[in-house]
């Protein structure tokens, strides 16, 4: 801001100058009016100057008004955020339900808060942005927070927001529609989401819930998908998928065009008991007419059940359901960086969703496939223990730039590492299997997999 103008220099020289002109006798009275007329002129001159200053300060307190305005609205990123006061939160949205936790800026959890699932795809951008926006007034209206004030910033990680132009929309359409809830939001999809959730920066996430989708992100901040296509493309090892191929081979059975690989005794009475149908029929309604893609997934339920009873044909569905699972991370590992490969444990891999809850009926089928496809020499593969929607809070933190601790390593748990290890007289692979929990033992010799995934 310019100094507060005292005695200027012209004004000195507007007086100086009229008083010499008036009280010396030598000058002529041309000379006189010129000088008189220079005088007035410099004294115009002055007067704009005070004029200019005065616009200059106004113009600065509109300036700083505008700016603490803006500053209100969206905290400057460039100076650490540390007060208690911020709110920041962060949302995990799956294909069947979605969570919300609301952190303050020291990382404490405050809330957390229950709600229906947001892919955009399925429901639409418009309807999307309204269930979040429900659920993060519903946070705020626990923590008695105004429904004025909007939260700080606002991670969202949501199952099929991997396009960064319907993400754009998202965004918009919340700060646009509903500019109460948040200042400002970080979007990804729900891969990313539980990655960040265990891991600080790079590693592997495998989600096997509804559907599936696995995500590779290098030390370098690159990243390298497979899948994630949704029911119609992918989703192979998901929920869906495995109940639709379990349907699969009953509608083929029956019809005498491929024989099931196992007896349909059990899967084809779970059907019609799950559906509540008596033929098959009845069941091309929830295929097509009232589809919906959770209901499908459902009976992988019924299928697990199935398992636990030792039935062939479920039993078979789920090694199947490890093997496309393995294939995932067989397929993104090609393009992971030697630090992660090379890294204490092998390559990291996050898994998330309902299906790994079965990983005892899927263990041989994947690692039969790893081993069968010498891709991966180490891996362990890690389980949550905590919301991923925490995930989504601290890229939400990061946005702001607002940091604290992030308990990394207790939000995560082993529960199993694959190791293969060379021998250099026989040049032959044997895989090291450990198998880290409840009721596992642990294995410090090498066993050997045969084709079908038993151990020796």
């Amino acid at each position: 801001m310019p100094e507060k103008p005292t005695h200027s220099s012209a004004g000195l020289t507007h007086d100086s100058t009229v008083d010499d002109a008036r009280e010396s006798g030598n000058f002529s009275s041309k000379k006189k009016g010129k000088k008189v007329k220079g005088a007035r002129k410099q004294a115009e001159t002055a007067v704009d100057e005070f004029q200019l200053r005065r616009d200059l300060r106004q113009q600065t307190k509109m300036t700083d008004s505008v700016e603490s305005a803006q500053a209100e609205v969206t905290p400057a990123s460039d100076e650490p955020k540390f007060s208690e006061d911020i709110r920041i939160g962060g949302i995990e949205g799956g294909a069947t339900h979605s969570t919300l936790v609301i952190l303050d800026g020291n990382g404490t959890r405050l809330t957390e808060v229950k709600g229906p699932h947001t892919n955009h795809w399925a429901i639409g951008i418009n309807e999307a942005a309204a269930r979040l926006s429900t659920m993060i007034e519903k946070g705020k209206e626990q923590l008695n927070i105004p429904k004025s004030v909007p939260l700080d910033c606002v991670g969202l990680c949501l199952s099929g927001c991997e396009e960064e132009t319907t993400n754009r929309q998202l965004v918009q359409t919340l700060l646009q529609s509903y500019p109460h809830s948040a200042r400002d939001y970080v979007i990804s999809s729900d891969t990313l989401g539980s990655l960040r959730t265990g891991l600080e920066s790079s590693g592997i996430v495998l989600i096997a819930g509804t559907g599936s989708n696995a995500l590779l992100i290098n030390p370098d901040g690159k990243t390298h998908g497979c899948g994630g296509w949704g029911h119609m493309m992918g989703d192979e090892g998901g929920a869906y998928w495995i109940a639709h191929r379990a349907c699969k081979y009953v509608f083929d059975d029956i019809d005498d065009f491929v024989e099931a690989p196992e007896p349909i005794s059990y899967i084809w009475p779970a059907m019609r008991n799950y559906f509540d149908v008596t033929d098959r029929n009845g069941i091309l309604a929830y295929l097509y007419a009232k589809f919906d893609k959770s209901i499908i997934a459902g009976f992988t339920k019924e299928v697990a059940i199935g398992c636990e009873k030792g039935d062939p044909l479920c039993l078979r569905v789920f090694k199947e359901a490890g093997q496309v699972l393995a294939r995932h991370i067989i397929a993104v590992s090609k393009k992971a960086h030697n630090d992660l490969k090379l890294a204490p444990g092998g390559l990291k891999v996050i898994c998330v969703g309902s299906v790994w809850q079965s990983w005892k009926f899927m263990e041989k089928g994947f690692v039969g496939e790893i081993h069968d496809k010498c891709i991966v020499n180490e891996l362990s593969l890690l389980q949550l223990t905590t919301t991923s929607a925490l995930g989504a809070c601290y890229l939400a933190a990061e946005k702001i730039n607002c940091p604290f601790v992030k308990p990394y390593d207790s939000n995560v748990e082993t529960f199993f590492h694959y190791k293969r290890e060379l021998y250099p007289d026989t040049q032959t692979a044997k895989p090291v299997v450990v198998e880290l929990g409840n009721n596992t033992a642990i294995c410090d010799t090498a066993v050997d997999v045969r084709e079908n995934g038993q151990k020796t």
